[in-house]
């Protein structure tokens, strides 16, 4: 692959003030002879040249300047050039074209510039797909993910793991070349420290991985209550369009809606569903759209559960887990409860019962507040620098890596008389190369197939 020199347009195609062409390997300037004026020469360090590109289909000569990384430097640590241009494609084209015609460069694939990077050792696999991260990221929140574990947010923990199971394996060897002098290197108990740490802060990951993983999704936000309790007003109203029908006839939501939105600058889905009572005579079409309604429940990552501020309904009747769901009392324009006047501490006790907030889309009280806390559930729901992409294909490296400490620990049980150090040192083994699929230290062609395949050409 290294011996071959690839060439790809790096910036979007269409009209652009700018336009930027990348050149990666052996023949990267050797390709531009003839075609930029002043002529370049492979150098050992780094250089930026303004000139002029001179090729056929363009009749002026192109205004344009030279980046060049020597070998070693750069984003894959081959030689490389960029050519910053006018962005118009033809002319791009036309370049692109010219440079192909001399059959000593061809057209780069897709992800090749990074696949090339992660080869050459300059990102690993995690960062690598911390890359189209960045490339696709939908919403500031995400970016910020994604930038953090390019930076290295979870090449730095897997390398620690790494460091502390070699270590573990030099005492080993050392036990194992010297048989004769009867010296322990290290203690069983002091493996089974070790290794219970290192199991910690897997485990840590794990979680991380479970948090960001468990859906190809956005987080999924769902208003549930009772019929008529103002879930479709509400809807509209933090999605800040007209959605839902909104009537004053209750059960006029039968089916459920949904929407993706950035949601004070996070990714999430709302949903509105239909009406939940516990009445006693339902039509079948109630009947189905209730059930349907607790299964979104269940599948929900944060339930907005509205009860009517004007009824005397408990806030949990139907018994929701109470850590993902947000309990709203809507319409609190309205100040009586079954038409029934209450004194002021009275009607207190029973608003604030299992109330997280109050609100009213009428008058817009309580709606700031509710939008505060259902951003802030939102970032607890997002991992500190896992992207899900990375997350759902490292989970079940995590877990066997897992699964093999336990193993391990196992071995260094004081109550197991069993005690072979060669076969502790093979399941530590084990275990490096399992974590090796996370930063690919350990790769196949259909995990880099499966990651570089997403990317853009000229990436």
């Amino acid at each position: 692959m290294f011996d071959e020199t690839i060439i790809a347009q790096s910036t979007a195609h269409g009209m652009a003030i700018r336009g930027m062409i990348r050149i990666n390997g052996p023949a990267a300037v050797i390709s531009l002879r003839g075609l930029f004026e002043p002529e370049l020469c492979v150098e050992p360090k780094p250089f930026v040249k303004t000139g002029n590109l001179i090729f056929w289909g363009v009749t002026r000569p192109v205004p344009a300047k030279i980046f060049y990384w020597s070998e070693g430097r750069g984003y894959t640590g081959h030689q490389s050039v960029e050519i910053h241009t006018l962005g118009s494609q033809p002319i791009l084209d036309a370049l692109i074209t010219a440079v192909t015609k001399s059959g000593i460069v061809r057209h780069a694939r897709p992800g090749e510039l990074t696949l090339r990077a992660f080869l050459s050792g300059r990102l690993d696999l995690t960062q690598a797909e911390a890359v189209l991260g960045v490339i696709e990221a939908p919403s500031q929140n995400a970016l910020k993910i994604a930038l953090q574990q390019l930076a290295g947010g979870m090449t730095l923990p897997i390398k620690k793991i790494r460091e502390t199971l070699f270590e573990i394996l030099i005492h080993f060897e050392a036990g194992l070349d010297f048989p004769e002098e009867d010296i322990e290197f290290i203690s069983r108990s002091e493996i089974g420290s070790v290794l219970t740490s290192v199991r910690e802060q897997m485990e840590v990951l794990q979680q991380r991985m479970i948090r960001r993983g468990c859906s190809n999704e956005y987080p999924r936000i769902t208003l549930l209550g009772s019929p008529n309790a103002g879930k479709s007003t509400l809807f509209n109203l933090l999605l800040q369009t007209d959605r839902a029908i909104v009537s004053p006839t209750p059960g006029t939501t039968r089916d459920y809606l949904e929407a993706e939105i950035l949601f004070d600058g996070l990714p999430c889905t709302f949903v509105d569903t239909a009406g939940i009572s516990a009445a006693s005579q339902k039509d079948a079409i109630d009947e189905s759209a209730q059930q349907l309604s607790k299964q979104i429940s269940e599948q929900s990552d944060l339930i907005i559960y509205c009860t009517e501020n004007n009824l005397k309904e408990s806030a949990n009747q139907f018994g929701f887990d109470a850590t993902k769901t947000l309990f709203v009392r809507t319409k609190s324009d309205l100040n009586k409860l079954n038409n029934t006047e209450l004194n002021d501490t009275e009607s207190d006790n029973i608003l604030s019962r299992n109330t997280d907030v109050t609100v009213s889309s009428k008058t817009g009280e309580g709606i700031d507040l509710l939008r505060t806390m259902i951003a802030q559930r939102l970032k607890e729901m997002l991992p500190d620098n896992v992207l899900r992409s990375t997350a759902l294909r490292c989970r079940e490296s995590v877990n066997k890596a897992i699964g093999l400490l336990e193993q391990a620990l196992e071995m260094c049980d004081s109550q197991n008389h069993f005690f072979d150090e060669s076969i502790l040192a093979s399941q530590i083994r084990s275990v490096l190369e399992t974590l090796g699929l996370i930063d690919g230290s350990v790769y196949t062609d259909k995990i880099l197939d499966e990651i570089f395949s997403r990317f853009c050409i000229g990436k």
